[in-house]
């Protein structure tokens, strides 16, 4: 398992719901593979009333290094850090469930017009990813402001795997124009689809995204920028 530390773990710990420059949210334990619906009816779910997208008695549910307990963005002297914890650790021993080829931790950034238009679901401007394939952590910034594929994937050194906290830290320059955000896990079975086209959902599952919270709570859980 290889992983690049350079950030503080004791800092991305002290997850503050909004100080400073920086925002975060907490997130309910042990809800892997259930989606909280926002505070309307949508598809008969209504708020509170979790769909869940596969039984719990899949191993995936039992993958506790997905369950979101908390995310945070910060920004700093012209970088941005970006952080969550999961409910278990990663470890030398940690292993993929059966049948997954590749877990993704990832914080999509919205520009306001992504907002506004509600497109978020689909058009993702910026995502920046931890990527693990059961040997290796990678992480990557896509950027779609091309608006068609190849997009640029740029791969970066600056993140951390550590325990239950998992960390990137990059120049706020390579987002212009961001205004909020939210985080989620992934998990793709057979072979993912490249960060450089249009994802698949071929091979895709969801699997813990941020509850409903927040002003700016719509079709997924948006936080603004610090």
């Amino acid at each position: 398992m290889a992983v690049a530390c350079t950030i503080v773990a004791a800092l991305m710990l002290a997850t503050p719901v909004s100080a400073g420059k920086t925002v975060s949210f907490t997130d309910r334990e042990g809800d892997l593979g259930k989606f909280w619906w926002p505070p309307y009816d949508f598809g008969n779910h209504l708020f509170g009333d979790p769909m869940s997208w596969w039984q719990g008695e899949s191993p995936i549910a039992n993958a506790g290094y997905l369950d979101l307990l908390s995310g945070w963005v910060s920004v700093k002297g012209g970088e941005v850090t970006m952080g969550l914890e999961v409910a278990s650790p990663l470890t030398d021993d940690s292993k993929l469930p059966n049948g997954v080829a590749e877990v993704r931790w990832v914080w999509f950034f919205y520009l306001d017009s992504e907002i506004l238009a509600m497109t978020g679901s689909n058009y993702i401007t910026y995502g920046v990813y931890i990527l693990w394939d059961g040997a290796d952590f990678t992480a990557a910034l896509v950027d779609r402001s091309s608006g068609s594929p190849p997009f640029v994937v740029t791969y970066l050194d600056d993140f951390s795997v550590e325990g239950t906290v998992l960390a990137v830290t990059m120049s706020l320059s390579s987002m212009p124009g961001v205004v909020a955000w939210f985080s989620g896990s992934q998990i793709y079975k057979g072979s993912p689809w490249p960060l450089d086209q249009w994802p698949s959902m071929s091979a895709y599952g969801a699997m813990d995204y941020t509850d409903m919270q927040g002003p700016l709570s719509t079709y997924y859980a948006w936080q603004p920028m610090p």
